[in-house]
């Protein structure tokens, strides 16, 4: 039984569209089996008249998949914020395997394009801007829902929504609402912010300063 002859690598050559990467072309084959950056072939050992193996092939493969993870994670970091979880979540549904998307989110990690504690307060801040005077516990269901875990949703929340400042902001915002109610009842503003995720303390005390009494 004869062995198959292992194919060699007949040429390298430059993409037409961008000469910092190369095509990989087999001897007898008119289709290139990889394109890949030039600064990578030595790190790879591709070369010229090199067998292409099972393992060099496996080799180039790893490398391309990893880095078209890497391309897709940093394509949805340029468009917003993004925490481990659900840069893992959207690589996962991409089609990566579990093992590359661990590594890929841990190399963001350490290059310090990842970082869940800046994440977090930054959705916090724009959370609150989007939806303002929410109280501290509804904009902490809302961070968890996002996929901020539970600590840094609460520490966050306690931060943005949980200060005095912030709830006097809330009562200032409240207090504007219910006076400006027109054909509506205070009472009924005041069910609206509170549906919205306004604390209920807050709205309690915006209408005792306008002028209603919450014991009638």
């Amino acid at each position: 039984m004869t062995r198959r002859a292992v194919p060699t690598i007949d040429r390298l050559e430059s993409d037409g569209k961008d000469p910092r990467w190369a095509k990989v072309f087999l001897e007898g084959s008119t289709r290139a089996v990889a394109r890949l950056p030039r600064e990578s072939l030595t790190e790879l050992r591709v070369r010229e008249g090199a067998a292409w193996t099972a393992a060099l092939a496996r080799r180039v493969r790893e490398f391309v998949t990893h880095r078209d993870a890497r391309e897709f994670a940093m394509g949805v970091l340029a468009r917003s914020s993004h925490n481990a979880a659900t840069i893992s979540a959207r690589l996962t549904r991409k089609g990566f395997d579990d093992a590359v998307v661990s590594r890929t989110v841990s190399e963001l990690k350490t290059d310090g394009w990842l970082n869940d504690d800046v994440h977090a307060a930054i959705r916090a801040e724009s959370v609150t801007r989007q939806r303002r005077g929410l109280s501290q516990e509804s904009l902490e269901i809302l961070l968890e829902a996002e996929g901020i875990d539970a600590p840094r949703a609460a520490r966050e929340s306690r931060r943005v929504a949980g200060s005095a400042h912030a709830m006097r902001e809330a009562l200032a915002l409240a207090r504007r609402a219910i006076a400006k109610r027109g054909k509506r009842t205070a009472y009924a503003v005041a069910t609206s912010l509170a549906r919205r995720g306004m604390d209920t303390e807050v709205v309690s005390q915006a209408l005792r300063a306008e002028g209603w009494d919450l014991e009638e």
